[in-house]
């Protein structure tokens, strides 16, 4: 593969054997002419295979994607793949209107400027421990520390009939309930996520917390499990006004005393703030086994380090482009058309046009011998054509 050098050396012959002196940032010239050429083509070199950054779980449907993502290929369980395990990408609202009556399902969408993968497949279903639709139907709810103003929600809820609403005034607060209906985890012992979404009402609000713990156990003095501290919604994202979901490993828990799995019937949830945040909702406390699954997707980096790091923007001559030669050829003359225009010199203009007339050639060519195999969106169930109604339906 070429490196730097090469892309350096290949510009200053087409510039005519000229000196690159004239050429500024010639870092970011490169970056801008492998943007637009991205743009055009999904070039085959770009193709790559990582696993999803969290395992996926039939109650969760946000998820991260990786850093360098441009375009989606396929999504799929990493071991024992059927071929049954495929997923068409609909549209946004379509994925959210029948995500509980559907599976296999993926959309894209941007949260806070940042691109996430949701993904519905049903593949395990997860155990309630408490449904928190009443404050006394399943064990008691009640207020921890100084938290005060606990009550039934049954308008903003997450899920069910209601969620439980209160203040906390202080660090340490929140809500607990020692005496449920036990549940058996021994199947998830030590290896499931708890699953637990909670309601922040406003921006002021958002800004006085830090993060929310929970604890789960047979009671909650002398036998019970404390997850680690969560500071981000389970997608790796920053809390947010409304509902935001918090995934605490169990694997990574902390056992106080001996759990007995069989008879989880306590829970107990609390909030770091730096000031008091009122109206709470707390719903759902779920514990799910996920299933891990790989993605394949193009990237938007054409570069890679000597370390073999894939990186946006080159720092060293030594730097690998990962492009083949058919598509180096297009990037090097987007490298002329961006130098050419930037040096305006006699030559540009011939420069210029030069590289269009080539380029319309040559990006012809490469798609048609390497379409994109990118996951178009479908708008509707009923765009499928009849063999794939039959697959995913």
């Amino acid at each position: 593969m070429s490196t730097i050098t090469d892309r350096k050396n290949n510009l200053s012959a087409r510039l005519h054997g000229g000196s690159l002196n004239k050429v500024r940032n010639i870092e970011d010239l490169f970056k801008r002419a492998s943007d637009k050429m991205l743009s055009k083509i999904d070039p085959i070199d770009t193709m790559r295979n990582a696993p999803l950054s969290s395992v996926v779980h039939d109650d969760l449907y946000n998820y991260s994607l990786p850093s360098d993502y441009k375009s989606i290929i396929d999504i799929y369980p990493q071991a024992q793949r059927t071929n049954l395990d495929s997923a068409p990408r609909n549209q946004s609202e379509k994925f959210d209107l029948t995500k509980e009556l559907s599976t296999k399902r993926i959309t894209i969408e941007a949260s806070e400027g940042s691109k996430i993968l949701r993904v519905n497949w049903k593949k395990r279903a997860g155990k309630v421990l408490n449904t928190l639709n009443s404050l006394t139907s399943n064990g008691t709810w009640s207020a921890v520390g100084t938290a005060s103003g606990l009550a039934l929600d049954e308008i903003i809820r997450f899920s069910g009939g209601g969620s439980i609403r209160f203040d906390v005034a202080a660090t340490g607060d929140g809500i607990d309930n020692d005496d449920m209906t036990t549940v058996d985890l021994s199947d998830e012992d030590e290896i499931a996520d708890v699953i637990v979404p909670f309601y922040i009402k406003n921006s002021a609000d958002l800004a006085n917390l830090n993060s929310v713990t929970c604890i789960w156990g047979i009671d909650l003095t002398t036998n019970y499990w404390t997850g680690t501290a969560q500071t981000t919604q389970a997608d790796g994202t920053a809390f947010k006004i409304g509902w935001n979901i918090i995934k605490i490993p169990w694997s990574t828990a902390t056992e106080t005393g001996t759990v007995i799995p069989t008879t989880i019937d306590s829970f107990k949830i609390t909030f770091n703030v730096d000031a008091a945040i009122s109206d709470i909702r707390v719903d759902n406390i779920i514990f799910s086994i996920g299933t891990q699954f790989d993605i394949k997707y193009y990237s938007k980096y054409t570069l890679k380090n000597t370390a073999g790091t894939w990186i946006d923007k080159t720092t060293s001559d030594d730097d690998i482009i990962v492009l083949d030669n058919d598509a180096f050829e297009i990037l090097s003359l987007e490298d002329l058309i961006e130098a050419a225009h930037q040096i305006e010199g006699a030559d540009s203009n011939f420069d210029m046009n030069y590289a269009r007339l080539e380029l319309d050639t040559l990006y012809k060519r490469y798609k048609s011998s390497y379409p994109s195999q990118a996951k178009k969106e479908i708008a509707y169930y009923g765009s499928l054509p009849l063999r794939h109604r039959r697959l995913y339906g």
